[in-house]
């Protein structure tokens, strides 16, 4: 169901700059730090949409992975506890 929801935000979104880049061909002038680019205004709105989506995915994935490193070593423990569990549960008793 989550992945209905995402594809339709994307075409959607896809929709919508499309509609944009239709009604609004004029070119315009981009000056960023080291020089200037000039393409049609719908280009430059979907050119800084992806960057945006591409840092975005960048800090997400560097402030998740220490959570994701974290959740395997404790998934590693789990099992090998586990695993002791399971050994201790096959052992006879023994009356003292």
């Amino acid at each position: 169901m989550q992945r209905l929801i995402i594809l339709a935000l994307l075409l959607l979104s896809f929709c919508l700059g499309a509609a944009i880049s239709y009604h609004n061909p004029q070119v315009v002038e981009l000056n960023y730090l080291t020089g200037k680019l000039e393409q049609p205004l719908g280009v430059l709105l979907v050119l800084v949409a992806a960057v945006t989506v591409g840092i975005m995915v960048l800090i997400y994935w560097s402030l998740t992975l220490p959570q994701r490193a974290e959740r395997a070593r404790l998934r590693r423990r789990l099992e090998k506890a586990e695993s002791e569990l399971a050994n201790l549960r096959t052992l006879p008793l023994q009356d003292g």
